[in-house]
């Protein structure tokens, strides 16, 4: 269906969405922080980046930005609660999705197919015009 790269530093959270966004039809690839997942977005196509506000070493804010320079698949960003930056922040930053603690699973599923629908009609519309 689509793939996904999910980056939080929680073991435990990321293990339990994994297991619900696989158990959904879509491939995860799972990472604790942002080295890690910048070197997965050079050497895999994504179709959606999920992030953690707040991930090891790179915040979710500077992670927005840094991904945004080097990739186009929609970014969502998952709220942790404590508002260092704010949703509205991370959307300017080139965000696609904001999703505020608690994280409601499907909510974060409507916005996974939504994105996955527009680029997919997207790159339709450019391979056919």
């Amino acid at each position: 269906m689509g793939k996904i790269l999910l980056i939080h530093p929680d073991l435990v959270l990321r293990d339990e969405l994994t297991f619900n966004l696989q158990h959904s039809g879509f491939q995860v690839v799972g990472t604790s922080g942002g080295q890690q997942a910048l070197t997965e977005v050079y050497s895999r196509h994504l179709d959606v980046i999920i992030v953690a506000e707040s991930s090891h070493r790179l915040n979710g804010d500077e992670l927005c930005i840094r991904l945004r320079q080097i990739c186009q698949a929609p970014i969502i960003i998952l709220g942790q609660g404590s508002k260092e930056i704010s949703g509205i922040d991370l959307l300017e930053m080139g965000a696609d999705a904001y999703l505020a603690s608690p994280l409601n699973l499907r909510e974060l599923l409507a916005w996974i197919r939504s994105l996955l629908r527009r680029t997919q009609a997207n790159a339709a519309e450019f391979e056919g015009g």
